[in-house]
């Protein structure tokens, strides 16, 4: 796991058209026709603490409602929603352990992770 320092220099993940004056002075060219914020992301989303970034990319389990709610967290493989979930949460989704599971045939697995809106 990658360890950020709260003892050093600041660093933050900027979203395109959050960038602040401090760093856009760096670059004599910049086209502030492409400075516009992207739908979908908050005011306060535009620039985000690395370490918070870090901590979120790092987790390895989510909750059953999370990952069935049609979005996919951020660090999540869409197509292995399933090995997000703890031991219990996979034993209460899918009425079995995992390594039964990994043992049925792919379409079976397929088919049960779209009735558990997995997939």
């Amino acid at each position: 796991k990658a360890v950020v320092s709260t003892q050093s220099t600041g660093m933050y993940q900027i979203r395109q058209g959050y960038e602040p004056p401090n760093f856009r002075a760096h670059f004599a060219g910049w086209d502030f026709r492409f400075r516009t914020a992207r739908a979908g992301v908050a005011a306060g989303d535009g620039i985000r603490d690395a370490n918070e970034v870090m901590r979120e990319l790092e987790r390895e389990h989510y909750p059953y409602l999370e990952l069935s709610d049609g979005k996919c967290p951020v660090g999540v493989d869409p197509c292995r929603k399933e090995d997000y979930l703890n031991d219990d949460d996979f034993v209460t989704v899918f009425g079995m352990e995992r390594e039964k599971f990994i043992s049925l045939a792919n379409w079976r697995r397929i088919n049960l992770k779209k009735e558990k809106k997995l997939f």
